[in-house]
């Protein structure tokens, strides 16, 4: 069943005379419980293209349909809470607020969603043990290693279970056995929750594991490849 639609997207800047062409018609869709990698070098558009899926930007033309639904016909509220109820977010450098714990970074999506704390607080020890990390509920981000940060993150991206999680480059600072298991965490979501990730990658390795690579080049869409 199909979760997003992405409609001939363009995204331009204009620099004194010259515009800057970042996106070019760009189109695809993902389906619930998909994992989806966006492949491309840097400056090829990829991290543009997730913020202008999560809403974090707009396009020059075109639409980003969820559910059915134009993203951008929503007004500034209803567009924060899409990114709240449906959207996780991902980082590579996991962007942890340093003066919280990790149980609360995790509950914090919920809080803002209105939650009780009490009950953040529940949802995100479960979450929190569902990554591994019980043992490091009351420690702050730089009491914990790179993997467990992003273990985190991840957490604090699943733990209002959203449809889409949008991923940027989340093993691109750990080392090989530490992005194997947050690769395990990905697929350990998506068969649970049916969650959808997509996932801008430069890991091959990583990108080859999930259902379907797309490659950016040059802001266009060149290629659509899927396992067999």
């Amino acid at each position: 069943m199909e979760l997003l639609k992405c409609q001939n997207v363009s995204k331009h800047y204009q620099e004194g005379n010259t515009t800057v062409e970042v996106l070019n018609n760009v189109s695809f869709q993902i389906n619930r419980a998909e994992q989806v990698a966006i492949l491309g070098s840097s400056g090829s558009g990829k991290s543009t293209l997730l913020h202008l899926l999560g809403a974090l930007d707009t396009p020059t033309s075109g639409e980003v349909l969820f559910e059915n639904n134009n993203i951008f016909s929503f007004n500034e509220n209803q567009q924060a809470q899409f990114r709240n109820r449906s959207l996780g977010f991902v980082y590579q450098f996991h962007h942890l607020l340093p003066e919280f714990t990790a149980i609360e970074n995790v509950a914090m999506p919920l809080m803002i969603g209105k939650l009780a704390k009490p009950e953040a607080l529940e949802k995100a020890a479960s979450m929190l043990k569902r990554v591994g990390l019980t043992h490091r509920e009351s420690h702050k981000p730089s009491e914990m290693s790179g993997g467990e940060r992003q273990r985190v993150a991840i957490a604090r991206a699943l733990v209002t279970e959203p449809a889409l999680v949008l991923a940027d480059e989340p093993t691109g600072n750990l080392d090989q056995k530490t992005g194997q298991s947050i690769y395990a965490l990905i697929n350990e979501f998506r068969e649970t929750t049916n969650t959808s990730f997509i996932v801008v990658t430069h890991d091959t390795a990583l990108a080859e594991r999930l259902d379907r690579i797309l490659h950016i080049v040059d802001g266009k869409l060149t290629e659509q490849s899927n396992k067999p």
